[in-house]
């Protein structure tokens, strides 16, 4: 597919519904779902709270789906990951989105439309709360558990006041990391003094993950209820929860990372 070449100081806009434009800055990523801390906000409750990130480079766009419960569409075809054209569109639910290379003539002199400038860094939700202290021997640890368990959704990190990482999971695989001036290996071993993980799943439920304190190799990770991600150092007694899965005690030290890239594990098996 042919993408059409601009210049790289050269803004792109995102018409929703015909009515609200966007402008995108190159290297930026704009962000779409029910949750008003998102750039593009859709007030539907079929849209998923993180729905879909838009990615634009100053020459080409890429639509990713963030595992939502309806779907992203273009062409009547679902998106999973995909290079986008200018002047391409796409659907969530029963929005249509449009990617345009100039500012529509017919949109200017409407009062109903309003042009937004989207921020090359976005801010974190300020509702999630600190859990406590978490050191890169858990994060590693969850990271794996999330991968073994092909978990689809969205893991955010708060390092004190400040906005954290983003990762973005996708049938375990992490398909976007999103996180100012560091690499995934900086992220999953540098020390974190106060941070919290919060989890957005396609199923509409919020997963916070608490963590234990204390690095010891043989805890588990165990899914409760379809509810919460915990840390677990025995297996519990309580009846209806589904048993946790032991991890190698070295898995936190040699175990596979998923990779950055998303994607299908079942094909390249």
């Amino acid at each position: 597919m042919e993408l059409q070449q601009q210049n790289d100081s050269q803004s792109a806009y995102l018409l929703v519904d015909g009515v609200t434009l966007y402008e995108m800055v190159p290297n930026s990523t704009l962000t779409i779902g029910r949750l008003d801390t998102n750039n593009v906000v859709l007030d539907d409750y079929k849209v998923s709270r993180e729905h879909a990130l838009l990615k634009y480079n100053g020459k080409q766009f890429v639509l990713i789906d963030l595992a939502s419960t309806h779907g992203t569409f273009c062409n009547e075809e679902p998106v999973t990951q995909r290079l986008m054209n200018f002047e391409e569109n796409f659907k969530i639910v029963t929005h249509e989105l449009q990617i345009c290379s100039q500012k529509p003539a017919d949109i200017e002199t409407s009062n109903e439309t309003s042009l937004i400038p989207v921020p090359t860094a976005r801010k974190l939700d300020r509702r999630v709360k600190l859990f406590g202290g978490l050191n890169e021997f858990q994060l590693i640890t969850l990271v794996q558990f999330l991968y073994q368990e092909r978990q689809s959704g969205l893991l955010m990190l708060e390092e004190g006041q400040k906005p954290g990482p983003r990762l973005y999971f996708l049938d375990g695989e992490i398909i976007h990391v999103e996180d100012e001036g560091a690499s995934l290996s900086e992220l999953l071993t540098r020390q974190m003094h106060a941070q919290s993980l919060f989890f957005y799943f396609h199923h509409e439920t919020e997963f916070p993950a608490r963590t234990i304190f204390q690095s010891t190799p043989n805890y588990l990770m165990e899914l409760c209820h379809a509810q919460d991600v915990r840390a677990h150092r025995a297996m519990p007694d309580s009846e209806g929860l589904m048993p946790p899965r032991p991890m190698n005690p070295n898995a936190t030290v040699t175990g596979r990372l998923p990779e950055v890239v998303g994607r299908d594990r079942d094909q390249a098996a």
